[in-house]
């Protein structure tokens, strides 16, 4: 039997690593980690105890359709937040899209955008 304990990390493919750390590190603000000295590009995150990994994408990588609507089902990496009008407020002042599910199925407050690759991210609270 596997006894995995938690998720340690989510890795997601983007074209233009520049770009991407644009979106984490100056409108998420997101602290950044060291890295590695990998022989391809990249950045780490940290997310409380977690972390998120970018990869630039090599030239024969499978990539999201870049799309301007948000798909919450489509598959995506969770954040659990301490507020979400706090969170509301922030992605508004950084002028990221979102759709928002306060009254979601799930139980949870949901909040979901796209980064500058089309990945789907979601913020949530309890």
């Amino acid at each position: 039997m596997l006894h995995a304990l938690e998720i340690h990390h989510v890795s997601l493919v983007v074209k233009d690593i520049k770009k991407a750390k644009a979106f984490y590190s100056n409108k998420l603000q997101l602290p950044e980690l060291d890295r590695p000295p990998f022989t391809f590009k990249g950045a780490w995150y940290a997310i409380g105890t977690q972390q998120l990994h970018l990869i630039e994408a090599s030239s024969g990588a499978v990539l999201h359709q870049k799309s301007n609507q948000i798909n919450s089902r489509n598959e995506h990496v969770a954040f659990r937040v301490n507020s979400y009008k706090e969170t509301i407020d922030f992605l508004e002042q950084q002028g990221v899209p979102f759709i928002e599910k306060k009254n979601s199925t799930s139980g949870f407050q949901q909040i979901f955008c796209t980064d500058p690759d089309g990945n789907t991210l979601e913020f949530m609270t309890d």
